[in-house]
This record gives C-alpha cells, sequence and structure tokens, in this order.
C-alpha cells in the first residue's frame, strides 16, 4: 500500500522542495494552501504529470475546524496518513511593546496551535497503524530558547513548538510514532519575510544563506528508515547560527 504524507504549505518554499525530493517515489500527497491559486495549479499539474494521486485544498489554518474536515478528507481518500510535516509558518517580528494581541493570536494560531491540532488529529490513524513520521519546522537562527529582543510572537511561540514536539515525541515513541523537529535558519526562498530584511549574511557563520534542499535532506532523514528510533530530536540547519 502506498504510504500517505501532508505537507502543509507545500505550494511554495521549504514544502516544495520536499514535495520534488520526494516526486520520484510512490505515494499519495496531500497539503493545504491559503490563497495562491496559481502556485496550487502548478502544483496539481506537477501531481498529474508525475502521476501522484494528490489532495490539494484551500484551507485557513487558524480555522480549526477547517484543518479537521481536511485530515478526514485525506483518511476518507487514502485510508491512512503516514507522514505530517507541519511547515506553514508566519513571521512576526515585533518587540512585545509593539504586539498587538492580534498579532500574538495570529502567531501562535499558525505557528504552534495549528501544529497541535494537525498532531491530534492524525494520532488515532497512526496509532491504528503503529506506525507514523511528524516532523515541525521550526527556526533555529538564534536560540529561542533563550529568549530574543525585537521577535516577540515569533520566536516565543517556536520555542515552544520545539517544547510540543519533545513532549509528543515521549508520549508516542511506544506507538511507533516518531516526533522531530527540523529548524532551518535564514533559509534562501523561504519565510514571508524576505531575509535580506532582516539577517545580514554577514551574522550568518557559514556566509551565506541556507539552501532549501538542505533543509529538506534534514527532514528526509526523520522520515527514513534509518531514523525509526529517533525521537524528540531537533537538527538545526543553519550555517553556524544559534550554536
Amino acid at each position: 500500500m502506498k504510504k500517505t504524507i501532508i505537507i502543509t504549505g507545500a505550494t511554495r518554499g521549504i514544502g516544495k522542495g520536499l514535495f520534488n525530493r520526494l516526486s520520484s517515489e510512490q505515494f499519495n500527497f496531500a497539503t493545504i494552501y491559503h490563497s495562491d491559486e496559481k502556485s496550487a495549479d502548478l502544483l496539481r499539474a506537477d501531481c498529474a504529470e508525475k502521476n501522484i494521486d494528490c489532495l490539494i485544498d484551500k484551507v485557513d489554518i487558524t480555522d480549526f475546524k477547517q484543518v479537521q474536515l481536511f485530515i478526514d478528507k485525506v483518511i476518507g481518500k487514502y485510508g491512512r496518513i503516514d507522514y505530517l510535516i507541519n511547515n506553514v509558518g508566519t513571521d512576526i517580528f515585533k518587540t512585545i511593546w509593539d504586539t498587538s494581541f492580534d498579532d500574538w493570536k495570529k502567531s501562535q494560531d499558525i505557528i504552534l496551535n495549528a501544529p497541535f491540532i494537525l498532531c491530534k488529529s492524525v494520532l488515532p490513524c497512526m496509532r491504528r497503524q503503529k506506525f507514523g513520521r511528524i516532523v515541525n519546522i521550526g527556526a533555529s537562527s538564534k536560540d529561542y530558547m533563550k529568549g530574543a529582543a525585537g521577535l516577540g510572537p515569533f520566536a516565543i511561540h517556536k520555542a515552544a513548538l520545539t517544547v510540543l514536539t519533545k513532549t509528543l515525541a515521549l508520549e508516542e515513541i511506544k506507538n511507533g510514532i516518531t516526533v522531530n523537529m527540523v529548524a532551518p535558519g535564514s533559509t534562501k526562498d523561504a519565510g514571508t519575510n524576505p531575509e535580506e530584511k532582516r539577517i545580514p549574511v554577514s551574522q550568518i557563520p557559514i556566509g551565506r544563506r541556507i539552501e532549501i534542499d538542505e533543509v529538506v535532506e534534514a527532514i528526509m532523514y526523520f522520515l527514513s528508515d534509518n531514523a525509526r528510533s529517533t525521537t524528540g530530536q531537533f537538527i538545526g540547519v543553519n550555517g553556524g547560527s544559534s550554536t
């Protein structure tokens, strides 16, 4: 039976890079997008060309009823969910002083609450299978667990996502489910804000931005059979940042 992979936000950036990396393999594929119809149509065409059965739905990731209905639809169509990559994010970089509650709530819903809901939604299926791989996409341009001035909502919720990852990993390994995190640093052609406006290359020890395929290869390790006993782990693909 073909495995089913969900990659949230696979129409561009890291999610699209992961899809491209996997596209030579046989699998069922599902993703959600927010508003970019053109990119979604291009991804559907790409799936058709590569003979990949796909479910590509427009979903507001902050509407958790829509998120749950999407997961139900995936299970109804394919009967199983093997891999979940929580890739959708948002970049709200403000001091706490300047952060409105709406900013805070949006950041929390997208970065932390949506992965929580998605993980909760796939767990029953993965438990029945006694198999599952969950990878959350974090961030590691800085050590957000220590706090990061001026990056309030983003930094705090990415740190919380790290703790969620480790907690769920401890709880679910007995059910054959691993939960890990890949945390990119300043990545070229990824994110919702131009990295050049936030992190100068001069501040990155490697002297350049991270390439999407470098992040993808770290995700691939956690999805592989070689990582079947690796859980609760964090790979920072960041060129020496936050070490």
